[in-house]
């Protein structure tokens, strides 16, 4: 199960069932999930993709959440006055 933990202009960080850290060993249960500019061989701007890092080591991740979600939510996150960032 997945939960929102907290949220800045660029990245959420989210909840996920706890684990062991591919790289660093570490036990990790949650991750900081930000948009990613991806581009061509030639330098163009081919679209984005989401892009998640553990807190311990900063191990990149490949989530399986789609790009045009988050961009959504980081979009309603920052404009909706219901909700507050609180840091944990």
């Amino acid at each position: 199960m997945r939960r929102l933990i907290s949220f800045d202009d660029s990245s959420i960080t989210v909840g996920i069932v706890p684990q062991v850290c591919g790289a660093c060993g570490g036990h990790v249960d949650r991750v900081r999930m930000a948009l990613d500019a991806v581009g061509g061989d030639d330098g163009g701007f081919l679209g984005i993709r989401t892009a998640a890092s553990t807190p311990c080591c900063g191990n990149l991740r490949k989530p399986r959440f789609p790009a045009e979600q988050l961009a959504r939510l980081l979009n309603h996150l920052q404009n909706c006055p219901n909700h507050q960032n609180v840091e944990t």
